[in-house]
C-alpha cells in the first residue's frame, strides 16, 4: 500500500503557501507606511499606492508560476490517460501526492489495473471462442468429408462391395448395381463368391486366401451379372483391419474391362489388318508367312507380289477418296480370284501378296503360279465402277512371282525375291508379271546404282542437254531440235536414257529434271535464234506426270520469258500412257496448253501406244511417226509402206502436220518427200543426237547445216 498524508491536511497549506507569504510582506509594508518608520533592513517607508501596485505584480508573477506548474502535472497525467485507452503499458506519476494530482494519479492506477483485467477477460474469451469455431470448422469438414465420401461412393463409375473377411456382402453402391443388374437386397447377407464367381470358385478361394495372407489381391476376372453374362472387370480387393490389427472387412472395387476389351480387339485389328480394304497387313503377312514356311512339309508354296500400275496418277489427278475407292475394289477381285485357303494381304500403299501356302507337286509351282497371275491379271483389267465421281477406271496390275523352296526358304529371301519380280515386270512395261531368277538381282543393284547416282547427277552437272534436228522434208531445211538428256554418270561412264529415264520416273526425280532441261535447252535456243535469225523451234518429250502438275504451264512460260521466247517455240510430245481414269484431265491440262500457244505432238504414233481417240479429242498439232514403221522398213517393205501411207492420209485428213522418226538414209527422206514435202524429218542421216553446246560452235556463227536429198 502507498503510504499518503492525512487527507487534506497540507492540502490547502500547499495551495495558498505563496498567497500567505504576500500577505505578511503587505502587512509588514502597510505597518510601515502607517507609522512612517521602516523596518530595520529598509531605509524608508514606501507609500499606499507603491504597496498596492507591489502586490499586484506579486500575485500575477505568483499565479503565472501556479499555472506553469499545474500545466506542466496535467501535462503528464495527459498522457498517461493517452497511452491508457490505447491500451499502451505507461508509469503514472505522482500516485504518493496527497492533493488533487495525487488522487488523480492514484484513480488512473486503479483505472489501469481494472483495464488489465478486462483485457485478460477479453482475450480467454477471444480464446474460447476461436476454439469454439475451430470445433465447429472441424466438424464441418468432417461432415462435409462425410457427405463428400458419400457422394463420390454413390457416384463412382467402378463397382464397388464390402464384405465381410468370410465374404459375405455387406453393402453395395449403385455402380453394383448398375453394372451387374442386381439389386442391394438381393446381394446383400450372400457370400461374394456364390453370387459373383459361382462357376469360378477356385477363383475365389484364391483372392480369399491371398487377402487373408497379404491383405491384398488385384487382376482381371469375369462377374457373373444378374442375367447370367459375365462382366469384364479388373478387380481390386483390400482387407481392412479392426482396432487389434485383425482383418476384419474386405473392400472390392472393380472395374468394367468391357470398353477396354473392345478398344484391346480394335487395336488388334489395326494392328494386323488394313483398315481400308479389311486385309491382313504386312506385319501379320510375315508372321504366316515365316509360319507357313517354318513348317515341316514336302509341299512348295507360291508368293505372288502384286503392284497396281500408277496408283499414285489416280490420287493425284482424281482424289484420295477416288483412289480407296479403287483400292477397295481391287481388294475384292483379288479375293474372288483366289481360293479360300489362300491367303491375301495388302502390303502398302499399292502393293497387295497372296500366299499360296500348299502345292502338292513343286514341279507344277511354276505353272500353277503363272496361271493364277494371269486370271489376276484379267481380273484387274476390267472397267472398275466409281459410285462417288461416277468415274469408270482402267487399272492394270505388275506380279512379281516367286517360289519356295526354289526361291528362299526364309520369309525375308522370298519376299525379297517376290519384289525383285515386281521390279522386273513393271520396268518390262508394267500390266503382266515376271518370275523370279537369280539374274534379276543383278540388274536390280544395277538399277539401285543408277538411283543413287541419279539422285546426285543434277548437284554435280553431270546432265547435259542433247539436240537431234529436225529437217523440212521438202525444203531441207533445218526447222528445230528435238531436246534429248543424256547423263555422262562421275564424268566418264555414259548412262543410257532407256536405263535411268524410267528410274527417274519412278523416284519422282523427272520433274526437277524436266524444270532444268527446259531451263538449259531455251538458253542454247534463245541464242541461236538470235545468231541465225531464224523461228527455230525445240521438241521437248514429257513424262505422263507431267500432266498431272498444276504448275506445268507456269513452268514451261517461265523458263521461255526468261529467255525471250514465247511459246510457239516449244513442241510438246505427249503419250497414251499417262491417260488413267478417262481423257478429261488429260484434255484440260493440253487445252490450257493449247491455248497458252505451246504445239502439241502424240509421241510414237502408230505403236499401240496412241488411240484415234486421243486425236480426235485432244487439241493435237503434230502425229510423230515411230522409227520402228521407217528404219530398215521404207521402201522396200510393202506392208511398212501401206501403214505409213495409211498414217500420212489421216494426218492430212485430220489436219494435223508430221514428224517422221527414223530417218536414216537419203532414200527414206525422198520417198517421204515424195508423200508428204511439209513434213518434218528426223534421224541418224541427218545427225545423231549431240551435245547442245557442239551445236553452239556450228550455229553462234550465224551459218546453218545444209543437207541435201
Amino acid at each position: 500500500m502507498e503510504s499518503r498524508t492525512p487527507s487534506g491536511r497540507f492540502s490547502l497549506i500547499s495551495l495558498l503557501w505563496p498567497q500567505l507569504l504576500l500577505l505578511l510582506l503587505f502587512v509588514a509594508l502597510a505597518w510601515m507606511a502607517d507609522t512612517g518608520r521602516p523596518l530595520p533592513l529598509i531605509d524608508a517607508a514606501p507609500g499606499w499606492s507603491d504597496l498596492l501596485v507591489l502586490f499586484a505584480l506579486s500575485e500575477l508573477v505568483v499565479f503565472a508560476f501556479q499555472a506553469m506548474l499545474w500545466a506542466r502535472r496535467f501535462n503528464r497525467l495527459s498522457h498517461a490517460v493517452g497511452a491508457l485507452a490505447e491500451g499502451v503499458e505507461t508509469e503514472i506519476p505522482w500516485q504518493n501526492r496527497d492533493d488533487d494530482f495525487g488522487r488523480l494519479a492514484h484513480n488512473l492506477t486503479q483505472l489501469r489495473t481494472a483495464r488489465r483485467g478486462t483485457r485478460a477477460v477479453i482475450e480467454r474469451s477471444r480464446e474460447t471462442q476461436i476454439q469454439l469455431e475451430q470445433e465447429t470448422t472441424a466438424r464441418r469438414t468432417a461432415e462435409d468429408k462425410n457427405l463428400l465420401a458419400s457422394t463420390v461412393y454413390a457416384h463412382l463409375d467402378e463397382g464397388v462391395l464390402f464384405c465381410t473377411i468370410n465374404g459375405v456382402i455387406e453393402q453395395v453402391n449403385p455402380a453394383f448395381v448398375r453394372l451387374l443388374g442386381y439389386a442391394a437386397a438381393q446381394v446383400e447377407g450372400k457370400v461374394s463368391g456364390e453370387v459373383l464367381m459361382p462357376d469360378n470358385q477356385a477363383l475365389h478361394q484364391a483372392i480369399m486366401s491371398v487377402l487373408s495372407r497379404d491383405g491384398l489381391w488385384q487382376g482381371e476376372a469375369p462377374l457373373r451379372r444378374s442375367d447370367g453374362s459375365h462382366l469384364p472387370s479388373y478387380l481390386t480387393c483390400r482387407a481392412i483391419r479392426d482396432e487389434h490389427g485383425r482383418y476384419k472387412h474386405v473392400m472390392g472395387v472393380f472395374q468394367d474391362l468391357s470398353e477396354k476389351q473392345a478398344a484391346r480387339a480394335r487395336l488388334h485389328e489395326l494392328t494386323h489388318h488394313d483398315p481400308l480394304t479389311g486385309l491382313i497387313n504386312r506385319a501379320s503377312f510375315l508372321v504366316t508367312l515365316r509360319e507357313v514356311l517354318n513348317a515341316p512339309r514336302d509341299s512348295a508354296q507360291i508368293l505372288l507380289h502384286i503392284g497396281l500400275d500408277r496408283l499414285k496418277a489416280v490420287n493425284d489427278t482424281l482424289g484420295h477418296a477416288t483412289g480407296d475407292q479403287l483400292l477397295r475394289q481391287v481388294a475384292n477381285r483379288l479375293r474372288g480370284t483366289i481360293r479360300s485357303e489362300d491367303i491375301l494381304a495388302r502390303l502398302a500403299g499399292d502393293e497387295f501378296a497372296i500366299l499360296l501356302p500348299q502345292v502338292p507337286n513343286p514341279e507344277q509351282a511354276e505353272s500353277i503360279a503363272k496361271g493364277l497371275a494371269e486370271k489376276l491379271l484379267n481380273a484387274l483389267r476390267q472397267p472398275i465402277h466409281i459410285e462417288q465421281g461416277g468415274y469408270v477406271l482402267k487399272v492394270t496390275a505388275s506380279i512379281g512371282i516367286a517360289l519356295s523352296p526354289r526361291d528362299g526358304g526364309q520369309a525375308d529371301g522370298l519376299m525379297q525375291a517376290g519384289d525383285l519380280a515386281l521390279i522386273s515386270a513393271k520396268r518390262g512395261g508394267r500390266d503382266q508379271y515376271a518370275v523370279y531368277t537369280p539374274a534379276l538381282s543383278e540388274r536390280i543393284a544395277r538399277r539401285f546404282g543408277i538411283e543413287q547416282g541419279l539422285r546426285r547427277a543434277l548437284e554435280k552437272n553431270e546432265l547435259e542437254v542433247y539436240m537431234q534436228p529436225l529437217v523440212e522434208a521438202g525444203s531441207a531445211q533445218l526447222r528445230g531440235f528435238e531436246c534429248l538428256l543424256r547423263w555422262k554418270r562421275d564424268g566418264q561412264t555414259m548412262i543410257s536414257p532407256a536405263d535411268f529415264i524410267p528410274v527417274a520416273e519412278e523416284i519422282g526425280l523427272i520433274e526437277p529434271i524436266t524444270t532444268w532441261l527446259v531451263g538449259e535447252a531455251c538458253k542454247h535456243l534463245a541464242s541461236w535464234r538470235r545468231a541465225t535469225r531464224r523461228e527455230l523451234f525445240l521438241s521437248i518429250n514429257l513424262s505422263p506426270r507431267h500432266l498431272l502438275r498444276e504448275d506445268l504451264p507456269h513452268m514451261l512460260l517461265g523458263a521461255l520469258r526468261n529467255n525471250g521466247l514465247d511459246a510457239s517455240a516449244l513442241m510438246l510430245e505427249l503419250t497414251e500412257s499417262g491417260l488413267v481414269g478417262g481423257l478429261e484431265l488429260v484434255r484440260e491440262r493440253i487445252q490450257q496448253l493449247a491455248i497458252s500457244g505451246f504445239q502439241i505432238a502424240v509421241d510414237d504414233f502408230g505403236t499401240g501406244h496412241s488411240t484415234l481417240g486421243m486425236l480426235i479429242e485432244l487439241p493435237i498439232d503434230k502425229l510423230k511417226i515411230d522409227q520402228s514403221f521407217v528404219r530398215d522398213r521404207i521402201p522396200h517393205d510393202p506392208e511398212a509402206v501401206k501403214v505409213l501411207d495409211a498414217m500420212l492420209a489421216l494426218a492430212r485428213e485430220l489436219q494435223l502436220h508430221v514428224v517422221v522418226e527414223g530417218v536414216e538414209t537419203a532414200e527414206q527422206a525422198r520417198f517421204i518427200r515424195t508423200r508428204n514435202p511439209q513434213a518434218m524429218l528426223q534421224g541418224y542421216y541427218f545427225d545423231r543426237p549431240t551435245s547442245a553446246y557442239t551445236w553452239d560452235g556450228l550455229l553462234l556463227d550465224g551459218s546453218l547445216p545444209q543437207y541435201e536429198l
